[in-house]
């Protein structure tokens, strides 16, 4: 085999940030749009692409808690369990879920379970702002 067909583990990691970095900044544009949309007169985000990327998130979630070393780890009842702890000190959905997201970016896939966690915790707050939203149109 020569040099150029070897394996390059090195690239996976690469692309393993490049995709946890997306995952961040794509949330946060949207917890943006959520915050943001009304003040610009424009309509947030439906319910149901909150609720279809809460559901992304969590897949995500269970990569990264896998990447880790850590395929069987819980992280979405983890998240979830965060998520309840924290929604009962900020009353605020988007300030908890821009919490997580900060935590997750903060640690990184270096402490994937602990990231995986806070990602799921970010699904939980962007699931409680769907129902919100059902609860204001309704």
């Amino acid at each position: 085999m020569t040099a150029t067909n070897a394996p390059q583990p090195h690239l996976a990691s690469v692309h393993n940030q490049q995709a946890f970095a997306i995952c961040i900044t794509s949330t946060l544009q949207l917890l943006g749009a959520i915050e943001f949309a009304p003040v610009i007169g424009q309509a947030p985000p439906p319910r149901d692409h909150l609720e279809a990327y809460a559901d992304q998130l969590e897949r995500h979630s269970q990569d990264v808690a896998a990447l880790a070393g850590s395929p069987r780890a819980d992280v979405i009842s983890s998240g979830r369990a965060w998520y309840s702890e924290v929604s009962r000190v900020r009353r605020s959905p988007l300030q908890a879920a821009y919490h997580a997201l900060h935590s997750a970016a903060w640690l990184g896939l270096e402490n994937g379970v602990n990231a995986a966690s806070m990602l799921a915790g970010v699904a939980a707050a962007l699931r409680d702002l769907a129902q919100l939203q059902e609860r204001t149109v309704h």
